[in-house]
């Protein structure tokens, strides 16, 4: 943060940096080491911004204060500071430079191949308003000023603006505005692209429903979607309006400090000319200082929700923002979760809860840019063009009469960049001398004078100041000042107390126009010569030494130059406390009144005595400038004033010597004298007769004892002007209007008591015209307010006479929550009333529009909104003109819906689409027949297109039925005269079906002679289903489980069959492979001996022995011969034995061991 004004230090000059991680403040050290070092002038309202690609600041112009060599506050400088040396360096002026500069806006560009500052507005002293746009280029650092088309403003500061990426344009709001030859405060909106330099005011093209307050000294900073602009001068402040949003894609601005929007924390308080930043991701903003009732020195945090819309807490709010959407979850009518979001963005509820149906509602979609318009409303070639208009003759169409439709097709404008001499000559041109600019001619307005006053800045005197119209004294500054740019000039009162055109007499006088000594030196910065006369002097400024220019003998000199050498041989003497003696009675110099004092010399002044006949108002003789006597009368004045010597100045009604008769006259007319006290001479106070006891004709009140006659139309609160005594016999409302002057002037005198008023306006009754006639309401409790129709929305016709509340709603409405009804509540009482539907329907009953009757899907119901058990019995008829309104909400996503309405007597006119708003009701004033028509904003704009993407189709009921499909999402539906059955088909794939409903209306028509009118019928949907033939089902189902199995069994046998081949195929590899394995014999004998001796050993011996790879071990098989005789089936089976070749064979077996360790030896 640099610069600012501080009560304390004046302008400054120092830069402090703000920690957000932890909210404290740091004060940057400034490079001051090199000799070269530099830095700027404390100052304020200057603009300034930063170049994120040079990590630099950069600063231009701004006010500063008053030096000893030069009054002008206003700075032309323009000064850079590198962030990462922190080191100021002053931009040296080369070629094209902006002027001296204040309350003006310095805003960064960045584009894909260069950065630039773009400076737009100020003030300047030499030419007030500054219309320029400059560009300062950052590479190049060069000064460019543009010359841009389009509505711009002619001059502003104040301002603020904003650089929106996305549509390379820069975005300025309020300020004071220079228009129509004077300086207006506003709060217009206009937008300047880069591109084609082409200005645009963007009031124009939007809805000017919750315009922000005209206001200056405000900040903004922006998003990719919106730009939100804080605080700034109000008149006057209301907290309601301190902090706005405005939507690019909408063009609308949202007051985000409604009552309907949750706010946390502390409330931002009244402040202008404070800062403001965004964080780069958009999450929150910070606004530091500012002016309040005092300089802020505090810094508040702003925190953002990524979607504006989440803000609006209940659907009616939600839907009626443009460019926010609504969905919720509810069971029945129990909502269980809701959610206002952007409409361009899917729903963020994600989960579903159990039995659950989830509603929505898209709103008014944002999505397409704003370039529909009324063309007749604008009035330059430029922003004609750019809204697809022509520019024929000097007047915007929609109708291609000539070929003006390009920007490059529009020529400059005549009056522009011309001399005065050549401007005057031009026609239809004017040289405005504000502004020091040729401008256009504004009809019905005379051109300024050939000669144009000086600026005001060249005035050095409050007397030659104050005589230009345009211009102020600045008493604190004592400097002349211009009224289009006092409003920055003198922020923070540093001007002090300015005095305007009337105001001349308050300026400090010259010292030269005080021709007498005591006047003189009531100025502490004169001072008087005194010459050898009796009082005779000069004054002049000096000091208590002094005069300022020489001596009393140069200034006597100076003055009057033919003065005789022998005048100057007088002495002169300098007085500058007190004025040398002189005789004030003889010369003049003293202020005693002629008529009733006397002056008297002293030896220090004079004395003002009382003459003969007065008498001093103060017991004792004071100075003359207190000194008042006033006359005496000997025998006083009861009732009057002592104006003369015994003569007295009676009061209104008295007459006698000492005035303390009263005359007969009740108070309201004087006598003719002491001895005709009932000879009133002229009635006053409205009253009349002999004695002034009666009221004139239209007044009210009984004038004797000194009462009041109170007009007519004060006693009926200010709604008639004719009253009449209650007693009176006579019925006024027969009486045409050309007739009721002819009444007036038969009146004889108006009522004492009891008056009744006649013909009461502004929608009031009663005998004081007190009340409101049934259906209207006052708002407050004063009487003297008018009273206006009850806003039901169009669903009532009584309210509360006094509140407006309390409508009674019909149309299946009923009135919102509403808070208090201060004039600072968002939603007073009577605003709210019929503006929500009852349970069971749906949609939004305001500004024509109606609820619509739930009908669940495959519900049937007749045409009065009623299910078709409760109305079979008894149907009620729809009658001519009257309307039914119902909303169908599908139940399955995935199924076409079908819609029919069977009309059994009379006939229709059906209307349907997928929007609540779409069409509105109201009753006829000529036939008194509800009629249904579109809402306007489904309407078509004046050049034909249409101003929404939906789409119409109107069809005609011919026959016994008529089918309808409908293809085209968003569709508009008309069918004409029904008179049977229609089916309306609206298939799922091309139908959102999850988030649309279908608002369907049906108004019954006069079928003329016939003698059945009312129209009955009933109006169901379905969403039909397959139903299941069992026997169908359980054939299929059979046939396809037996062909199944049929296939698992051949695929069975199949695996079956592979197997085999596999295992005869691994069978003939594994004889193969056994059959190259090494074999030998061996001869087993088998001859069992009958008894065997028991000390008979045999050696055992292996059949087999596979030795282990180290020789160690190995695994021996031998015969083993199993009991059991000669039964068992199996007498001889192998059996083997991992055994240690060292430990089992005896030594001496050589030839196994030959064998063994030749098995053993590691193969070569």
């Amino acid at each position: 943060m640099f610069g600012g004004y501080s009560l304390s230090h004046g302008p400054l000059n120092d830069i402090r940096l703000f920690d957000t991680r932890n909210s404290t403040w740091m004060q940057v050290t400034v490079d001051s080491t090199t000799p070269d070092a530099k830095m700027p002038q404390g100052r304020y309202f200057h603009g300034a911004d930063i170049i994120h690609s040079k990590q630099a600041i950069y600063v231009y112009g701004g006010l500063t204060k008053p030096t000893k060599s030069s009054n002008n506050r206003t700075l032309d400088d323009f000064w850079q500071f590198d962030i990462q040396n922190q080191r100021w360096s002053e931009v040296e002026k080369d070629g094209e430079w902006p002027p001296s500069l204040s309350s003006h806006t310095l805003t960064s560009y960045r584009g894909s191949t260069l950065e630039s500052l773009i400076l737009i507005g100020g003030i300047s002293p030499g030419s007030d308003f500054h219309k320029l746009v400059w560009e300062f280029r950052v590479d190049t650092e060069q000064w460019q000023a543009w010359s841009t088309r389009g509505q711009g403003p002619n001059g502003i500061f104040g301002h603020s603006t904003v650089f929106h990426a996305p549509t390379k344009s820069l975005y300025v709001f309020g300020g004071y505005i220079y228009e129509q030859q004077q300086a207006r405060l506003s709060n217009k909106l206009f937008s300047l692209n880069y591109t084609t330099k082409v200005w645009t005011e963007l009031n124009e093209l939007g809805t000017s429903l919750y315009l922000p307050r005209p206001r200056f000294f405000h900040s903004a900073v922006t998003t990719d979607d919106f730009m939100f602009v804080m605080g700034g001068r109000i008149f006057p402040w209301n907290i309601s309006d301190t902090l706005y949003a405005y939507s690019y894609n909408c063009n609308r601005w949202i007051n985000l400090m409604s009552e309907a929007l949750e706010k946390v924390g502390p409330l931002p308080t009244q402040t202008y000319a404070q800062a403001m930043t965004i964080e780069p991701d958009g999450d929150a903003a910070y606004i530091v200082g500012g002016w309040g009732t005092d300089s802020q020195c505090s810094v508040l945090r702003l925190e953002l929700p990524e979607d504006l819309c989440s803000l609006w807490p209940s659907r009616d709010s939600c839907i009626r923002m443009a460019g926010c959407g609504y969905c919720a979850y509810k069971v029945g009518s129990d909502i269980l979760s809701e959610v206002c979001h952007t409409n361009t963005y899917e729903c963020p509820l994600q989960e579903s809860p159990v039995n659950a149906s989830k509603i929505s509602n898209s709103g008014t979609s944002c999505t397409d840019p704003v370039v529909n318009r009324n063309c007749s409303s604008v009035t330059d070639c430029a922003s004609c063009v750019q809204l697809g208009c022509y520019f024929c003759n000097n007047v915007c169409t929609p109708n291609a009469t000539c070929s003006i439709s390009l920007l490059s097709d529009c020529s400059p404008n005549n009056c522009s960049k011309k001399e005065p001499d050549q401007c005057r000559q031009t026609p239809g041109c004017d040289w405005n001398c504000s502004k020091r600019d040729c401008v256009p001619l504004l009809k019905g307005q005379e051109a300024s004078p050939k000669v144009c006053p000086a600026p005001c800045m060249h005035y050095n005197t409050c007397g030659s100041c104050l005589e230009t119209a345009h211009c102020r004294w600045s008493t604190q500054l004592d400097e002349c000042i211009s009224a289009a740019y006092q409003p920055a000039y003198c922020a923070g009162g540093v001007c002090g107390l300015v005095l305007q055109a009337d105001d001349k007499q308050y300026c400090p006088a010259p010292c030269s126009s005080f021709t007498q000594c005591s006047d003189c030196l009531v100025h502490a910065h004169c001072g008087w010569c005194a010459g050898p006369g009796n009082g005779e002097g000069i004054c002049t400024e000096g000091s208590n030494d002094r005069p300022m220019h020489g001596t009393c003998n140069d200034v006597y000199l100076k003055v009057n130059p033919n003065i005789s050498e022998y005048d100057l041989n007088e002495t002169y003497t300098w007085n500058w406390k007190r004025c040398p003696p002189e005789d004030e009675c003889t010369n003049g110099h003293h202020n005693c009144a002629a008529e009733s004092q006397r002056c008297v010399d002293r030896a220090d002044g004079f004395e003002c005595e009382c003459g003969p006949g007065y008498k001093p108002t103060n017991s004792t003789k004071v100075s003359a400038a207190s000194t008042v006597c006033e006359p005496v009368c000997p025998l006083g004045c009861v009732r009057g004033q002592c104006v003369q010597p015994n003569k007295c100045q009676c009061d209104f009604g008295y007459v006698g010597a000492n005035c303390s008769i009263q005359c007969q006259c009740n108070g309201h007319a004087n006598c003719e004298g002491p001895d005709k006290l009932d000879k009133c001479l002229t009635c006053h106070n409205n009253t009349m007769g002999t004695q002034c006891e009666k009221c004139k004709p239209l007044f009210v009140g009984d004038p004797s004892n000194g009462g009041q006659c109170v007009p007519c139309l004060e006693y009926c609160h200010g709604h008639t002007s004719i009253c009449v005594d209650n007693s009176t016999d006579f019925d006024f409302e027969e009486f045409m209007d050309f007739e009721s002057e002819r009444f007036v002037k038969s009146l004889k005198e108006g009522p004492k008591t009891h008056a009744r008023c006649l013909k009461c306006t502004n929608q009031t009754a009663g005998n004081r015209c007190e009340d409101c006639i049934v259906g209207n309401f006052r708002g407050t409790e004063d009487h003297h307010d008018p009273c206006r129709p009850c806003d039901c929305h169009g669903h009532g016709d009584t309210c509360d006479p006094v509140t407006g509340d309390k409508c009674n709603c019909k149309n299946n409405t009923e009135s919102d929550a509403c808070g208090g009804s201060g004039k600072n509540s968002a939603h007073p009482c009577w605003m709210v009333q019929c503006s929500k539907c009852k349970e069971g329907y749906l949609g939004t009953p305001t500004s024509g529009h109606q609820c619509y009757k739930q009908m669940p899907v495959d519900a049937k119901m007749c045409f009065d909104a009623k299910g078709i058990d409760e109305c079979k019995v008894t149907p009620k008829a729809l009658l001519p003109g009257e309307i039914v309104f119902f909303v169908i909400q599908p139940r399955f996503m995935n199924v076409d819906i079908r819609i029919m309405i069977d009309v059994t007597q009379g006939n229709l006119n059906v209307y349907m689409s997928t929007h609540d708003d779409t069409y509105v009701a109201y009753p006829n004033a000529t036939t008194g027949v509800n009629t249904i028509d579109l809402d306007a904003q489904y309407g078509r704009w004046d050049n034909g297109t249409q101003k929404t993407k939906d789409s119409f189709l109107e069809r005609e009921a011919l026959g016994l039925r008529t089918y309808i499909t409908i293809t085209q999402p968003n569709t508009i539906l008309s069918v004409k005269n029904l008179r049977d059955r229609l089916v309306i088909t609206l298939p799922e794939e091309y139908h959102s079906l999850e988030s649309t409903r279908f608002f369907l209306v049906l108004q019954a028509l006069d079928p003329g002679d016939s003698a059945k009118k009312s129209a009955f019928g009933i109006v169901f949907s379905r969403q039909d289903q397959l139903h299941i033939d069992l026997f169908v089902f359980f054939s299929v189902f059979f046939s396809c489980f037996f062909l199944f199995l049929a296939a698992c069994v051949v695929a069975w046998k199949a695996k079956q069959a592979a197997d085999v081949r596999r295992a005869r195929r691994r069978h003939v590899v594994e004889m193969l492979h056994m059959a190259k394995r090494p074999f030998a014999s061996v001869t087993l004998n088998l001859s069992t001996r009958s008894k065997p001796k028991k000390s008979a050993h045999c050696d055992l011996r292996p059949v087999a022995v596979e030795p282990t790879d180290d020789g160690l071990a190995a695994v021996a098989t031998v015969f083993v011969s199993l009991p059991g005789g000669q039964s068992p089936c199996v007498k001889l089976a192998l059996a083997s034995s991992l055994i240690l070749l060292v430990r089992q064979f005896p030594t001496g077996g050589r030839t196994f061991l030959r064998r063994r360790s030749a098995h053993a030896a590691p193969p070569t």
